[in-house]
């Protein structure tokens, strides 16, 4: 998945098959192609080739997912959420969000 979010960074559509992860990463910034069917993994890199508006307007939608919703800035937040909710089980233990430095 590192791929994509430097693709959507750097503004590049991508094509990859239908997973989760690749879905909720990339949204509207990629073509997904049907599982193990290179034929329409090609197909769609065809279309993305074929259609340079796309491709930008593909690359604006990465690039904005990454900054707006992606970036680790955006993630410290639930994770400490996710880590509090752990650790809130366990007897003694501090906050987690209270003992790490706030992000940049």
């Amino acid at each position: 998945m590192n791929k994509v979010m430097e693709y959507m960074t750097l503004e590049k559509p991508s094509v990859q098959f239908d997973l989760t992860e690749g879905r909720a990463s990339a949204g509207e910034a990629s073509l997904y192609a049907a599982a193990n069917d290179p034929k329409d993994f090609a197909a769609k890199i065809a279309a993305l080739i074929d259609d340079p508006e796309a491709r930008a307007r593909m690359g604006r939608i990465g690039r904005a997912r990454v900054l707006e919703r992606l970036s680790w800035d955006h993630s410290v937040p639930h994770l400490l959420a996710a880590y509090d909710r752990i650790f809130s089980r366990i007897p003694g233990h501090d906050r987690v969000a209270e003992r790490v430095p706030a992000a940049r």
